[in-house]
């Protein structure tokens, strides 16, 4: 994120001159770890540890292998700064200053409160589609998640072809080395897991009081682990934000509109020209990455069913009681459409191919005032607020579940956002909100949504342009974005330590069930609950969600 990066580098470099101006000695702790010593930073009022290898790089006959263990190493191990994020596709105005990345990114970043002992641990699984992202990039920085006495430990993983990929040829090789094959993403978050399981008292952490909490394709990673037999002990609780269930494909089955995932790698392998697994092995990194034409074109199509790591889609695994019996919080942005704008598909073709009734949705949807982004609406009614309600519901059936619902803008944006887009919640509860965008200089006028929508969709789908209509967006100076960022980083930080995210008795944030149907509201004006959201419209795709997977 080239913007979000240069202002936070500003704002990190002012902030550090003036910090040695009172220090003539930074304070640089040093830790002891299963593979070696490592030495970090003291800034912000916490103690900073960057670019820990978890797993041994995953190159040359290791790519596309299971990670594999770390070799010690002598002497400190200097881990003040970032390493690079894993291989991914450069975006325009996205992650310009973290691709093209390399592949030797199995590593991860440990925030911890300069006395913490014994303190609960938060795993952060990035989002990005799969394809793009860091845990380097400036709004994970914890600032108020550490205050509330947590260390929060941030990961890298493999992306792209490099991370989901399983053509017959590799299906067979795992198949001779009783490894599992194609979700290497979700082995390495496995694997990342395992090593603070391993390592994090070292850093003052409770290895038994671990919250794994992710967005977008990190929240649906969350979901995932949840109904993964590889990742059975290794987390406590967990929290999913914008956390869409749109269905898998399989790696051997053609399902109806999937194709299976070997069928869809054995044509990309084809695109590169290569002959076979070991060409394909011998090839740069640069080679392999999915373009954002591609990805477009639907080459790539994330994590998939392959029987081990995932062995279904979520919401029936809940449903029947699959899931690990935790404390769970899952929740979604008001205007998580945002996600699915760029590549919505015709409104007509898209309730055909679900089964939908359009004079239902016409009636549902008659007040809804931008048609440009209508597809993209009824979309987000089923996969991320139909869906996020159906989790909820399953899990709080065996354990505490909890359900919100973001609905925040910044003061200054509120008229050119139909809500809070997708990633909008991130800075608030990182308490990052200096790192990312700031708002403009004056309160923007009541814009027609619509051309600005149709703009930055535009941008994205004919310039491979990210707009800077997606960013998130806050002022760290505003009394109501700060009021914001304290609810959502208390609320986050009680439920790791105690699977509770109620943390005052001003709010009583109940759990969750479908026929109470209340969830916690994150909008301006005072604290409250939510009831019955958007009732008919989300309970009409409810029911073409449980028609879906065949569920009561």
């Amino acid at each position: 994120m080239k913007r979000l990066c240069i202002f936070s580098a500003v704002f990190v470099s002012t902030f550090v001159v003036a910090a040695n101006a009172g220090n003539a000695k930074i304070n640089r702790p040093i830790v002891d770890l299963k593979n070696g010593r490592v030495q970090g930073i003291s800034d912000h009022g916490m103690f900073i540890y960057r670019n820990i290898p978890y797993a041994a790089p995953p190159v040359g006959e290791w790519r596309w292998r299971p990670p594999q263990p770390v070799k010690n190493w002598e002497g400190i191990l200097d881990a003040s700064k970032f390493g690079q994020a894993c291989p991914q596709p450069s975006i325009k105005g996205l992650n310009e200053t973290i691709a093209p990345g390399n592949e030797d990114c199995l590593k991860l970043n440990v925030y911890a409160p300069k006395a913490a002992k014994k303190a609960p641990v938060m795993v952060w699984i990035h989002g990005g589609a799969l394809i793009t992202g860091a845990a380097s990039e400036s709004y994970y920085e914890p600032i108020n998640l550490i205050k509330e006495g947590v260390i929060v430990v941030t990961i890298d993983y493999r992306l792209g072809k490099l991370g989901f990929f399983a053509p017959t040829e590799l299906s067979e090789e795992g198949r001779q080395n009783n490894e599992p094959v194609g979700n290497y993403g979700l082995m390495d978050q496995i694997a990342a897991l395992k090593w603070v399981h391993d390592n994090i008292a070292s850093f003052g952490g409770d290895a038994d009081n671990v919250t794994i909490f992710g967005e977008s394709a990190g929240g649906r990673s969350v979901v995932w682990l949840m109904t993964s037999p590889s990742a059975k002990g290794q987390f406590n609780k967990a929290i999913a934000e914008s956390a869409q269930q749109t269905p898998l494909r399989y790696q051997k089955l053609d399902k109806p509109g999937l194709v299976s995932q070997e069928e869809m790698d054995a044509k990309f392998i084809s695109s590169r020209g290569a002959k076979d697994l070991k060409d394909l092995r011998s090839m740069p990194a640069d080679k392999i990455l999915v373009t954002p034409q591609e990805y477009q074109n639907g080459a790539f199509g994330g994590a998939f069913i392959d029987g081990s790591i995932i062995i279904d889609n979520p919401i029936p695994l809940f449903a029947e009681g699959k899931q690990y019996k935790i404390p769970f919080m899952i929740g979604t942005n008001s205007w998580d459409a945002s996600f699915f704008v760029p590549g919505q598909p015709p409104v007509d073709a898209y309730l055909a191919k679900m089964g939908e009734d359009r004079h239902i949705i016409d009636n549902l949807y008659a007040d809804f005032k931008n048609n440009c982004a209508l597809s993209a609406e009824i979309m987000a009614d089923g996969w991320y607020h139909g869906s996020a309600k159906l989790l909820a519901d399953s899990a709080g059936q065996y354990a505490p579940s909890y359900a919100y619902y973001f609905d925040y803008l910044t003061p200054k944006i509120r008229t050119s956002h139909p809500g809070s887009p997708h990633t909008f919640e991130i800075p608030y509860v990182f308490g990052s909100m200096a790192f990312v965008l700031p708002p403009p200089a004056s309160f923007e006028s009541n814009t027609d949504q619509c051309s600005l929508i149709t703009k930055a969709s535009d941008d994205l789908k004919s310039n491979a342009r990210w707009s800077n209509y997606w960013f998130p967006m806050s002022d760290a100076r505003n009394k109501e974005d700060i009021y914001m960022s304290e609810q959502m980083s208390k609320s986050w930080a009680a439920f790791a330590k105690t699977g509770n995210p109620n943390y005052n008795s001003k709010i009583n944030w109940p759990t969750y069930n479908l026929p109470q149907d209340t969830m916690r509201e994150f909008s301006h004006g005072p604290n409250k609950l939510i009831k019955e959201l958007k009732k008919d419209r989300i309970n009409y795709q409810i029911r073409i969600l449980k028609a879906m997977y065949s569920l009561r």
